[in-house]
């Protein structure tokens, strides 16, 4: 997070007025191109016209099936929002659509209310013919998805009314097509309302013939338990009502605990091991069985602690093994002579249950008979008055659902007829040209800005010694696959050499080396933020001091991200056993310093943030004054300046800075703040390493691709 936000680009306004009067010729050629294009588009814009009309909703809906009652109207109430969001889809459906495109062809629709048809039919024919020029055969689902497209409806308010609106480039074409759908809707709500009165009619009226026959049947069946009918005691319902629940207890209990069993049998099934028995709640939780796997964990503990210190083969651990033997096999037989007590247990706990489930059958099949033949009188009496009161109900719904089909009366109603349309919706051309303008400005400034933000990065005409006061020892050339592999690798590697003679020279010119008294040269290599290429330039470096004869190791101070090795280095040593005290520093630079090649000291894995910077800012000291005896240059490869603070405490212990800065990706403002806080600590780069620049062909190595495409020796 901290990076993102030092990478941002977060001008004041200040700022921002004083980058667009910098970069007005960008900002004014893109505000114009951006404002010729948006006036082209506007130039052939189709503008829709859109007609409306209102429909009314009656405050109470048509009767229902089951709203009849005592033969008077039903179905009173307010509308609710969910029912007028209901009446909103059927007026944008398939059915309705369908229905106003066979009127706006002229087809019969059994729609006797229109009288528009024939107008409606020119007008249509002009839509299908425009079609027909992009689509030889258009279809009715095209045609249907194009009506839904221009089709809108929507509730004013809070009111039953709802607003319909139909958009189209011709305003007639708009007005008739709005018609058709409105009209379409109301006749075919009105005709659905009353198909579904009808329907509802000749349902009650069956319901009505079945509860005559079953008010017949009652009371046969009333008339002849009348004569067989006898006494019954109440009491004895109760005794044995009491005793079916008894028994339903018990075997409830004995159920779960059958269930129980069964579930700890499968898995003492699948058990071969004494883990598995463990697991087994029952037998883990067996008093003998918890106390023997107690002390069977703690002598295994003990066990491995000891095995730590003195290793399977020692004489104490042997004993100790036959000790922890003797107890898991005794373990072993208690878990398995539990198991078997449970195999038992579930045995009779399913005996148990099995006698009391018969013993409750019984009494419930005792109980249930004398519960049928104390149904009696009092079941077929309420009965028959059921089937009186149903038949009343019934025959007063028929009655009702005819009276109101004969006055019916739709709820819809169109209130305002579709107008025709005198002006465009939004957005107009007015708004449109205004939408450009604003546009045009927004796209100005994004140019603007973005010319600026990219004039800041730091390119091949850079100048560290005019812009930061520091002067520039080298410029590495870029070796991505961009580049001429040849080329780019020869003058990369003699810009490299070039800067370790330049390390060797200044080491020689050092007034400080007398004071040093032999002690090696430390060279710290920083960088402003990370991907600058200062890892790949600290190894290629250490390698090149290495092949001029000079003793190098190269310290990976860069905990939180360490770099990879690319196979210069002689020998590779963990840097973080030293810097946590577990090895002493000169048990390994005694075999590192005889290695070929230099010598990389690093971690292979990253250091969590905090550890991290506590380990350089303690250790690291005293390991690169250890380091400076028996090596003649010591590489630190630092941290980002900007990202930790560890690269300060790594390049104060240096007697050479380097700072690297990357073509085309590193920011002068970003430079100009490392530099501050590296002032502000009194450590002042030496110079400044260019990487990434366009390669130039090496010296003496111009014509090597010549001479071997020739084959001369």
């Amino acid at each position: 997070m901290t990076q993102k936000l030092a990478n941002s680009f977060d001008p004041s306004l200040r700022d921002l007025v004083a980058i667009l009067w910098q970069r007005r010729g960008v900002a004014a050629l893109t505000f114009v191109l951006v404002l010729v294009g948006s006036i082209g588009v506007i130039a052939n814009w189709r503008f829709d016209y859109r007609a409306s009309a209102e429909i009314g909703l009656a405050s109470s809906m048509p009767p229902t099936r089951g709203e009849l009652k005592d033969g008077g109207p039903t179905g009173q109430g307010q509308l609710t929002a969910q029912d007028i969001e209901t009446v909103i889809a059927e007026i944008g459906s398939e059915e309705t659509l369908s229905t106003a495109l066979s009127v706006l062809r002229g087809e019969p629709v059994m729609f006797s209310r229109l009288v528009s048809g024939q107008a409606n039919r020119g007008l249509f024919k002009d839509v299908v013919a425009r079609q027909s020029q992009t689509s030889p055969h258009p279809d009715e689902t095209g045609l249907i998805n194009q009506l839904h497209a221009g089709l809108k409806a929507e509730r004013i308010g809070h009111s039953a009314v709802i607003s319909v609106s139909f958009a189209s480039g011709d305003p007639a074409l708009s007005q008739s097509v709005l018609r058709a759908i409105v009209e379409s809707y109301v006749w075919q709500r009105e005709d659905r309302q009353k198909r579904s009165l009808r329907i509802e009619l000749a349902e009650i009226t069956g319901q009505f013939d079945r509860a005559q026959t079953e008010l017949e049947a009652s009371e046969s069946d009333l008339s002849e338990w009348q004569q067989r009918a006898g006494v019954l005691d109440p009491d004895e319902s109760k005794l044995m009502l009491d005793r079916i629940y008894a028994l339903d207890e018990q075997a409830e209990k004995i159920g779960q605990d059958v269930a129980a069993l069964k579930l700890a049998a499968i898995q003492r099934d699948g058990a071969n091991r004494l883990e598995d028995l463990l697991t087994i709640p029952d037998i883990a939780t067996h008093p003998m069985v918890a106390q023997l796997a107690t002390r069977y964990d703690a002598q295994r503990k003990e066990f491995l602690a000891l095995d730590q210190r003195y290793g399977p083969k020692h004489p104490l651990m042997q004993g100790k093994q036959r000790e922890l033997d003797d107890l898991r096999a005794e373990l072993m037989t208690v878990a398995t002579s539990v198991a078997d007590q449970m195999g038992s247990a579930l045995i009779n706990a399913q005996e148990k249950l099995y006698l009391i489930e018969r013993q409750r059958d019984q009494w419930q099949a005792r109980m249930s008979d004398r519960h049928t033949s104390m149904q009696g009188q009092a079941a077929l009496v309420r009965a028959v008055a059921m089937a009186r009161d149903n038949l009343q109900d019934l025959g007063q719904r028929v009655q009702g659902l005819r009276r109101e089909l004969a006055s019916f009366k739709g709820d819809a109603e169109i209130l305002r007829s579709p107008t025709l349309p005198v002006s465009a919706e939004f957005p107009a051309r007015r708004d449109l040209l205004l939408l450009a303008v604003m546009v045009a400005l927004f796209a100005a400034m994004i140019a603007a800005l973005l010319r600026h933000y990219f004039d800041q990065t730091i390119g091949d005409d850079f100048e560290p010694e005019t812009m930061l006061g520091i002067p520039l020892y080298a410029r590495i050339p870029d070796t991505g696959p961009s580049v001429r592999t040849e080329q780019s690798s020869g003058a990369s590697d003699e810009a490299t050499g070039h800067l370790a003679v330049l390390m060797r020279l200044l080491d020689q010119k050092s007034d400080n080396r007398s004071e040093r008294s032999g002690r090696g040269q430390v060279i710290a290599i920083a960088s402003a933020q990370t991907g600058e290429g200062k890892s790949h330039i600290a190894q290629a470096l250490a390698a090149k001091l290495a092949a001029l004869g000079g003793k190098t190791v190269l310290v990976d101070a860069d905990l939180h991200d360490p770099a990879m090795m690319r196979g210069h280095a002689g020998v590779f040593a963990d840097l973080m056993p030293i810097l946590s005290g577990d090895i002493a520093p000169e048990d390994v630079f005694g075999a590192m310093k005889d290695a070929p090649g230099y010598c990389h000291l690093g971690v292979r894995l990253a250091v969590p943030g905090n550890i991290a910077t506590g380990l350089i800012e303690n250790r690291l000291p005293a390991i690169i004054k250890a380091l400076c005896f028996p090596f003649d240059h010591i590489i630190i490869d630092t941290p980002p300046v900007l990202s930790v603070a560890d690269g300060l405490v790594a390049l104060r212990l240096a007697d050479v800075r380097l700072l690297v800065l990357r073509k085309g990706q590193s920011k002068r403002r970003d430079s100009a703040e490392a530099l501050d806080q590296l002032r502000t600590v009194d450590v002042i780069p030496e110079g400044i390493v260019l990487n990434g620049v366009v390669p130039r062909p090496a010296y003496g190595k111009a014509n090597t691709t010549a001479i071997k495409s020739r084959q001369v020796s």
